[in-house]
């Protein structure tokens, strides 16, 4: 499955804004966690996930649960240069 290879500072910002578009108007303090580097366990799971957010009395964890299995197909992170 190809996908496009971001940075984890370009991921977090197409986290944040994606998350800023469908969050609760009730809610202005959550905010999405910082996306990291894994192994993807198969061929088809993404290299990327983040911490478990904050639970919200308002759902903002569920939208963010919402936005992770989305974007999960979407982006990869791309491998960092070694030294």
């Amino acid at each position: 499955m190809a996908r496009d290879r971001l940075s984890a500072a370009s991921l977090y910002a197409v986290l944040e804004r994606e998350f800023r578009a469908r969050r609760p108007a009730s809610c202005s303090s959550c905010r999405v966690p910082l996306p990291y580097r894994c192994d993807a366990p198969d061929e088809v799971s993404a290299n990327w996930s983040f911490g478990t957010p904050t639970p919200c009395r308002n759902g903002c964890d569920i939208v963010m649960a919402e936005l992770l299995t989305e974007l999960w197909s979407r982006y990869e992170i791309e491998a960092c240069p070694r030294s």
